[in-house]
């Protein structure tokens, strides 16, 4: 490999956020020793219920699930564009994923698909995709007594007509993994406004193992190393190659099972500490997306403005082609400027197919897997990056 080729590798724009540093782990890393009792310092109007923790998004949505209580097999309706982890946690809690379509404006859980099979269904998760919110008073509408389960991974501090995610349905959880908002390494938050389901969790998670002081220092430093080497120059010039490689040989983003444990302490003093600072990140994240809204400009890419009551946080923002080919184009196009551009969801429907009973009934989510570009979007990024990333995008040429 020349010098240039290694400057140009060098300059990579990672397509998410690793925010952790040295500072960062030192302090989670004391924290593994000295832990700090598991409860929500910050009240806001965030948070309304009770809050439980656990050490992932998808162990939250498996906790949620065994404290519903349902019968063995019991299909739960979930859109078919979304983290195959969830299915895999409904899979984890005995129960069936039962696939709904999607709207292709906000890539959130398609109501009137939603009406042809609610009859099937014992509960339902309302993915706010990319921090776009569903459109939580049809769904509900839709649902009737059917329960509704809010997954907020993607969209801490994003509206649905002035109410924040997670505070609309009666039971809702949050992940703070790195690469999330929070970037803390891993944990996930419930919220739960329903005394019964507070009840059943409370019962659920005093089940789940907690962390050793040994391994959860480990965690901290394994999560340090993880993050420099999601930071320029080593991202693209070793950790995305090693990644790249990993995910190949070991499908990381759709592997099964996981840890039944609570939030190890250094993540856990991380999200208290984080989430009083926060805001003001997810605001000038959301004006990166704007300020991409205001001068991207090309005829052959739908943009993913807001609907008129969603606010979203822009977690990712999603850029959809025409084509399977127009969508591959502009990854290459893009990874030309130096931007890493996630093909997102590419397989989605194959695996539904291959692990999950999925039928081929979610048209718009097939098309929306094969079609659609995230590109960077995180607050840390400067004028320079974006200003690329605007360059980059209006020069493509479908």
């Amino acid at each position: 490999m020349n010098f240039s080729n290694i400057i140009s590798k060098a300059r990579l724009i990672p397509r998410y956020n690793w925010d952790y540093s040295f500072a960062t782990f030192f302090k989670a890393f004391v924290h593994s020793f000295f832990p700090m009792p598991q409860t929500l310092q910050t009240r806001s109007d965030l948070f309304k219920g009770d809050a439980f923790f656990t050490t992932s998004g998808r162990l939250s949505l498996y906790a949620i699930l065994q404290s519903l209580h349902l019968n063995p097999g019991s299909k739960i309706g979930v859109p078919l564009f979304c983290c195959p982890v969830v299915f895999d946690a409904i899979l984890q809690a005995g129960l069936m994923p039962r696939f709904i379509d999607i709207t292709s404006d906000t890539y959130t859980i398609s109501v009137a698909d939603l009406r042809k099979k609610k009859h099937e269904l014992s509960a339902i998760i309302a993915v706010h995709m990319f921090g776009h919110m569903a459109d939580m008073d049809e769904l509900r509408a839709a649902a009737g007594n059917i329960p509704v389960i809010e997954d907020c991974a993607q969209s801490l501090f994003s509206t649905y007509k002035g109410v924040f995610a997670g505070d609309i349905a009666s039971v809702s959880f949050f992940s703070f993994r790195s690469g999330k908002h929070l970037s803390v390494g891993e944990g996930s938050l419930i919220i739960s406004k329903d005394s019964a389901m507070s009840a059943a969790l409370k019962t659920e998670i005093a089940t789940y193992g907690k962390w050793k002081k040994g391994p959860a220092a480990a965690h901290c430093l394994a999560t340090w190393i993880k993050s420099v080497l999601y930071q320029r120059p080593w991202y693209g010039t070793i950790g995305y190659p090693i990644g790249i490689k990993l995910d190949k040989k070991l499908n990381l983003t759709a592997k099964s099972g996981f840890s039944v444990r609570r939030v190890a302490p250094g993540d856990f003093f991380l999200i208290n500490k984080r989430l009083q600072s926060l805001r003001p990140h997810i605001k000038q994240q959301r004006l990166n997306a704007l300020y991409y809204l205001d001068k991207m400009h090309n005829e052959n890419l739908v943009f993913p403005f807001d609907k008129p009551y969603c606010e979203s946080n822009y977690y990712q923002f999603a850029l959809q082609t025409n084509s399977l080919e127009a969508r591959n184009r502009l990854a290459s196009h893009l990874r030309m400027h130096h931007i890493d551009a996630a093909k997102y969801l590419d397989e989605i429907a194959w695996e539904a197919k291959e692990k999950y009973g999925y039928t081929g009934d979610c048209p718009i989510a097939e098309k929306c897997s094969q079609t659609v570009v995230t590109v960077p979007v995180y607050y840390t990024l400067s004028t320079k990056d974006k200003a690329g990333i605007v360059d980059a995008v209006n020069s493509f040429t479908g």
